[in-house]
């Protein structure tokens, strides 16, 4: 029995690095710039998997040029760090194991681009103070895709089991051109609109109600995503139906629409199963009833 012990520690220490990554490490750190020592804000880091290039992560620095991404599995990264007016950094990033990648400096680029034309894609991210901005143009949807698809592709919002999440916090509201579009519900109203109407998104945290009318800051704050419309696009009406059929004559169907004139703004949704789905909060159900089966309607 006494010569099992040896061959047991064995397995054991074999199928702890696949625990580790099962279970998914966070990485973190903070870009600063290198003669001044400040934060570099927005800067992009892409991390690429070693054996998958195409299993790509990214994360964008905060007002501190702090970050840090979460569930990362792979055994070992090729990191990527860019920032407008800064020289990229390179390196190698080993997986495993949580850690902190320390202070990473960026040095100021000394490329002139003086009688230069300068061609290539338009700029996806960019910070605007305390306000991350991402383009919309520079993010490709498919067609009729909507703004919860679009906004799966930026770098730092992740979407996941009907919550929205910027820059590792949960996002408390959406405002379409500042105002509020529905009440208490992020993906309902990111599902509603077409990515096709946006031209921005900014992401940022907005002040309580209370700070903002008395104008002390309480320190309470929501993560906020505001949807800017193109102008061509605050007129006129725009929407979507779906409908699914299955097995023991299951069904789902339900659609949306828009209307838009200006600053006036409504939506109109409504869905009707027989699977027992509800997918609106209770703020965004105004009693109307739809059809047996678990119908709902409700504006915003």
């Amino acid at each position: 029995m006494k010569q099992l012990y040896p061959w047991a520690l064995l397995g054991l220490l074999f199928m702890l690095p696949g625990s580790v990554l099962a279970q998914g490490i966070i990485l973190r750190g903070q870009v600063v710039e290198a003669d001044s020592k400040q934060p570099v804000v927005g800067a992009t880091l892409k991390f690429m998997d070693f054996r998958d290039t195409t299993n790509v992560t990214y994360a964008i620095t905060d007002r501190t040029g702090f970050f840090q991404v979460e569930d990362m599995r792979s055994r070992g990264y090729r990191l990527v760090i860019t920032s407008v007016g800064f020289e990229p950094i390179r390196q190698t990033v080993r997986g495993g194991f949580d850690q902190d990648l320390g202070i990473l400096e960026m040095k100021q680029s000394t490329t002139s681009l003086q009688n230069v034309d300068v061609t290539g894609t338009a700029v996806r991210t960019e910070q605007r103070g305390d306000t991350t901005v991402y383009n919309a143009d520079a993010y490709t949807t498919m067609p009729d895709a909507t703004a919860e698809e679009l906004i799966q592709k930026m770098p730092g919002i992740v979407v996941e089991n009907g919550s929205v999440q910027a820059q590792g916090e949960d996002v408390q509201q959406v405002l379409v051109d500042g105002r509020r579009f529905f009440s208490t519900d992020p993906t309902l109203a990111l599902r509603s609109m077409p990515a096709e109407v946006i031209q921005r998104i900014e992401v940022f945290d907005q002040q309580s109600e209370q700070s903002q009318f008395t104008g002390f800051d309480d320190g309470n704050e929501q993560k906020t995503l505001n949807l800017v419309t193109r102008e061509n696009m605050r007129q006129g009406q725009f929407g979507k139906v779906y409908a699914g059929y299955g097995y023991e004559n299951k069904y789902k169907a339900g659609g949306s629409v828009n209307f838009f004139n200006n600053d006036r703004r409504l939506a109109v949704i409504g869905q009707s199963n027989n699977i027992n789905q509800q997918n609106f909060s209770s703020e965004d159900i105004l009693g109307v009833t739809g059809s047996t089966g678990g119908g709902r309607g409700g504006f915003g």
